[in-house]
């Protein structure tokens, strides 16, 4: 597969940016770019512009522990906060919508009731991109 020069890395938490964003950059084109995609996920009941500023502050810091390391690959960086209520979804319109080579994403091993039934994230967005995607996984801890 030769270098990316369109990558989408779907950040969730901030322990996931530095890894992710060093990953998508060793995996990008020279003069490639990246969007760093954080999405809120919203309860299915609950309207889409409701004011989370918590949520929406915690985004913007990930997204800007991101871009730190991705200065250093200097690489074009886009940064975008989603809503909706299901992550996967969000991505994968995204991937869309900006025309993405390849998607980087994390995955935990952690499962919640919801994940057992639906499936996670991760395994959706890798069975409905329009493009490439790389998962890191973390090693389990016991």
């Amino acid at each position: 597969m030769k270098k990316a020069k369109r990558i989408m890395v779907g950040l969730k938490t901030l322990e996931q940016a530095v890894s992710l964003t060093d990953l998508a950059c060793r995996a990008g084109a020279h003069k490639g770019s990246l969007l760093f995609v954080h999405v809120i996920e919203i309860p299915d009941v609950t309207p889409l512009d409701v004011g989370l500023p918590v949520l929406e502050t915690m985004a913007q810091k990930i997204l800007r522990a991101a871009e730190r390391v991705a200065k250093r690959s200097r690489m074009k960086v886009e940064k975008q906060v989603l809503r909706a209520h299901w992550a996967g979804t969000a991505l994968v319109e995204t991937m869309k919508d900006e025309k993405i080579d390849l998607a980087v994403l994390g995955y935990h091993h952690g499962r919640s009731f919801g994940e057992f039934l639906l499936g996670t994230t991760a395994q959706y967005v890798a069975r409905h991109a329009p493009c490439h995607v790389l998962l890191s996984i973390p090693k389990r801890t016991r």
